[in-house]
């Protein structure tokens, strides 16, 4: 069995859906494992969708357009009482539909640094023609977990930064303490990109 799963951020018929971070023009940062803490902005923030209108549970994880790990203080409080290293917890305001800023605090979980680990032999890809360090139209997406360092139990892959990995571990104890909004799929059924 793998150590590491896929982590993604998840909805259903009742969770809010929310578009785009507002007020960040450096979004592409939070997927390169660029520390962040002390420049990122105090307003940035994500808004529910308007085309999910009725959707406006918040959940632990919340999903959003960008793929981004954005968590309740809550499991943040979790994290770092699991002693996760490796990540920085970045606070975003979070709007409902009529721009009110809700009261519940979220972060996003900024991981540092990437990790280079894809196994480009088993992985089915392309190279971007822009950056060939990055993959796109991945497939079967396999890492070598010996490339791992044994104290990332949250990582984001160097050669596909919108793939987030969780210890097998750690995904199963967010799970058993009731954290909503997320799932645990295996690495290979990566579909991103």
């Amino acid at each position: 069995m793998k150590t590491y799963l896929l982590l993604e951020p998840t909805t259903d018929e009742t969770a809010a859906h929310f578009w785009h971070m507002r007020n960040y023009d450096d979004q592409f940062e939070l997927s390169e494992g660029i520390p962040l803490s002390g420049t990122f902005p105090s307003d940035a923030a994500y808004r529910m969708s308007d085309e999910a209108p009725d959707k406006t549970a918040l959940y632990e994880v919340l999903y959003n357009l960008d793929g981004q790990f954005v968590v309740h203080e809550k499991v943040r409080t979790f994290l770092e009482k699991e002693n996760v290293q490796h990540v920085e917890y970045l606070p975003v305001k979070v709007l409902n539909h009529k721009d009110r800023e809700v009261k519940e605090r979220y972060f996003v979980v900024n991981m540092l640094p990437l990790v280079d680990c894809v196994d480009l032999d088993q992985t089915k890809f392309k190279r971007n023609r822009l950056n060939p360090d990055q993959l796109m139209d991945i497939s079967n997406l396999s890492v070598h977990e010996e490339k791992i360092p044994p104290d990332f139990q949250l990582l984001r892959l160097k050669a596909v930064s919108g793939a987030m990995l969780i210890h097998r571990d750690l995904a199963a104890k967010l799970k058993a303490a009731g954290f909503r909004g997320f799932a645990t799929p295996e690495v290979s059924e990566y579909s991103g990109n």
